[in-house]
Formats: C-alpha cells, structure tokens, sequence
C-alpha cells in the first residue's frame, strides 16, 4: 500500500514537472517568436531562456513548426474563449458587441506585438498563412456563426441597422488591431503631444466601443 502510494506520487510529480516544463518552453517561445519573427527564431535560444537543454526542447515539441503553431492555436483559444460564454449569455444584443469589443481590445492590449507578427507571417510566407487559417477556422467558426444569426434576427426585428454580419466582425477587428499595428508611431506621437500612452490606449478602447455602437444605431 505505502509502495503504491509513493509510486502514485511519484507520477504526480513528474507529470507536474512535465507540464511546468512544457509551460516555460511555450512561453520562451512566444517571446521570441513575437520579438524576432518566425524565421529570425532560433530553438536554441528558445530552450536557453526556458531553462532546458535543446534536446528536452525537442522531445517536447520536436519542430520549430510544431512549437509555433501550439503558442497560435493557445492565443487564438484564449481570444475566442473570452467571447465564447458572453455570446452564449440572455443579454441586449448591443452590450454583447459592447463586450466583444472590449475583449479584443484588452487582449491586444495585453499582447500588442501579435498583430504585427501575425501580419508579417501572412505577407511573408504564404503556406504558413494556409496552415494558420486551417487551424483558426475551428476556433472562431462557431463564434462568427452565433453573431451572424444574432446580428439577422437584430436586424429583422428593427433593433439595429441593416448590416453584413461580416463586415460587423471585420469593422471591430479593423479598429482594434490598428492601434496596435501602428504602436511604435502612435506611442511617439502620444508622447510628442504631453499624452500618457497607456491613458490614450483606454480612451481609444472606448471610442471604438462607440463608433461600433454607433454604427448599430438605427
């Protein structure tokens, strides 16, 4: 019994170990992927900040490839996530898009190079675009599905504007990625003209709420 015991704990431990491991490769490789771009990375320097020797890195992951496209898909679960249960909630539809734009917004916030990184992958490397497309499409079809039906019936019912629901999407989107494509310029002009840039980043958030809302209007 005692033997079972320890061994049990034994497993525990390791599988703790593991997931710690695992957990500090990814987040090693999200910082350089997001500060150097996928081809300047180098998986050396990646199991050099994790803490781990090279080929942990590769027992763990295998390819640089494969490394990448689990720290995508983690992001892209965690922005459709924070959607997901504030969609599927009984609530005016206009305090949902309230929401969603907020969130995208605060999630860009919180990860301001992303943008830019996945943007210059899609320019630069036309298969990676492909790859990256077929792995978002699980995540985010389910959601663009919910909105389009909620955005026909808003429409039908005269609540809102008459409105493609994928230009609705498109619009938040568009607004919310551009502060963050232009940081480097928009935190200089900020600067240049006496703004906190963190203050002007909150304001910003709000107007999009509002031209989105805006535009809902009837």
């Amino acid at each position: 019994m005692q033997l079972t015991m320890m061994l049990n704990t034994n497993v525990i431990m390791k599988e703790k170990e593991e997931i710690n491991t695992e957990q500090a490769i990814l987040e090693a490789a999200e910082k350089e992927f997001l500060d150097k771009g996928y081809a300047l990375t180098k998986t050396t320097e990646i199991a050099k900040i994790a803490g781990v020797n090279h080929a942990m890195l590769h027992y763990y992951f295998r390819t640089k490839e494969n490394l990448f496209n689990q720290v995508f898909q983690k992001k892209m679960s965690i922005l459709i996530a924070s959607f997901a249960t504030k969609v599927d909630e009984e609530l005016p539809f206009t305090e949902k898009i309230r929401f969603i734009v907020e969130e995208h917004f605060n999630f860009l916030a919180e990860n301001p190079k992303l943008p830019f990184f996945i943007l210059s992958e899609f320019i630069t490397n036309k298969e990676r675009l492909d790859k990256l497309c077929d792995m978002a499409t699980p995540e985010i079809s389910g959601f663009v599905d919910k909105i389009k039906t909620e955005v026909n019936d808003e429409i039908a019912k005269g609540n809102i504007a008459p409105i493609d629901p994928f230009n609705l999407i498109l619009d938040i989107v568009s607004l919310n990625v551009f502060a963050f494509l232009a940081h480097p310029l928009v935190e200089k002009v900020t600067e240049s003209i006496g703004k906190d840039y963190q203050a002007f980043i909150e304001q910003r958030r709000d107007e999009n709420v509002l031209v989105i809302l805006r535009r809902l209007q009837t």
